[in-house]
């Protein structure tokens, strides 16, 4: 395990972001309602800037059959960030692309350990 220094945890309050990089990739760190998360800051699209992207609860359903939907409700657990260039989305706690599980960004696990935040880089 390497942890990567992020910042102290008081300069990361709730709704901010950083960038921080790890081996030349731009990686986002954000904390959201009192979470910290930490997802590549590119989109892989066309390398709009994800880091810029809104933060929302995912949008998640229910189905009977394709096309046929029961009920659409978003989710109280996960949330996405969506690229502000195309709208592509991923979900911040694994980095999946919300339509195509095929298309998965890099994330990282934030370690608070002393007042200070970290990335965990195998």
């Amino acid at each position: 395990m390497t942890l990567i220094p992020v910042c102290p945890v008081e300069d990361l309050p709730d709704g901010s972001r950083k960038i921080v990089n790890v081996q030349d990739t731009p990686i986002l760190v954000l904390n959201a309602d009192g979470s910290f998360y930490a997802i590549e800051a590119t989109c892989p699209h066309q390398q709009g800037p994800l880091g810029q992207g809104i933060v929302l609860p995912k949008l998640e359903a229910k189905f009977i059959k394709p096309g046929k939907r029961v009920d659409e409700y978003f989710s109280e657990t996960s949330l996405t960030i969506s690229c502000p260039w195309h709208g592509w989305e991923f979900d911040l706690s694994t980095g999946a692309h919300c339509g195509d599980a095929d298309v998965t960004l890099s994330t990282f696990e934030v370690v608070q350990k002393d007042g200070e935040l970290f990335l965990d880089s195998p």
